[in-house]
């Protein structure tokens, strides 16, 4: 990918989508690379980071985890889309960590750089992208309350159902998950254990809703509310 792409990422983004070329090509030329290997940290759960970071390539986990490294995904970032603004503009820790799930090429981009290029105090290029920031971390803060809801509120059966819904999609009449999950994987995002996940799947398959091929999960029909 080349520096022209790079820029086309940064406009597409709603932090830098105003800024002209000139401004662009300055951003970039203040980047700093990272490559960072499957299963390795960007910043971690309670990490002090003054910086945003644009995905280039590969796909990042966002999760929170605890002393017996148990963990619980609230997100994924794709390429084109940026990451750690809550840090960049409270100032605080980290709330969560990013970790690679594949390899992955980020730009990052240090706050007191950005304050210099738009000659702003709080390091943000305009009002209106500040409101867009708002707007946008308060659909992410809508949907880890709905998460927490349904970790809350339904068994494990319930959460992998809802996981299915979000997830679905229909290939050549076929229903399938868009992304393939390990059994590990699943119970990251939805809470749970490896193992409780295992026995409700093999369930799944032996009433004929999913099946299951190269991890690839496949639905037969849509899953019942209850089961």
């Amino acid at each position: 990918m080349n520096l022209d792409d790079i820029k086309a990422q940064l406009a597409a983004t709603d932090f830098f989508a105003d800024q002209p070329p000139v401004v662009l090509d300055r951003v970039i030329d203040h980047a700093i690379s990272l490559r960072v290997r499957k299963g390795e940290y960007v910043f971690q759960e309670g990490q002090t980071v003054s910086a945003i970071y644009l995905v280039v390539s590969g796909r990042l986990q966002a999760h929170v985890s605890d002393s017996a490294n148990r963990k619980y995904v609230l997100m994924f970032n794709n390429p084109g889309e940026l990451m750690g603004e809550v840090s960049y503009l409270d100032g605080g820790p980290c709330a969560w960590s990013a970790m690679a799930e594949e390899d992955c090429l980020l730009f990052k981009f240090n706050r007191n750089d950005l304050i210099s290029i738009f000659g702003t105090a709080d390091g943000l290029p305009s009002d209106t992208v500040r409101n867009q920031i708002l707007m946008r971390l308060a659909g992410m803060v809508r949907r880890i309350s709905a998460s927490a809801k349904s970790l809350a509120l339904l068994d494990v059966y319930g959460r992998i159902r809802l996981l299915f819904n979000d997830y679905t999609v229909t290939r050549d009449g076929v229903m399938q998950l868009q992304k393939t999950f390990t059994q590990q994987e699943i119970a990251d995002l939805i809470g749970s254990s490896r193992e409780m996940v295992a026995r409700i799947l093999k369930e799944l398959v032996f009433g004929r809703y999913i099946i299951m091929e190269n991890r690839r999960i496949v639905l037969l029909k849509m899953l019942p509310e209850n089961f």
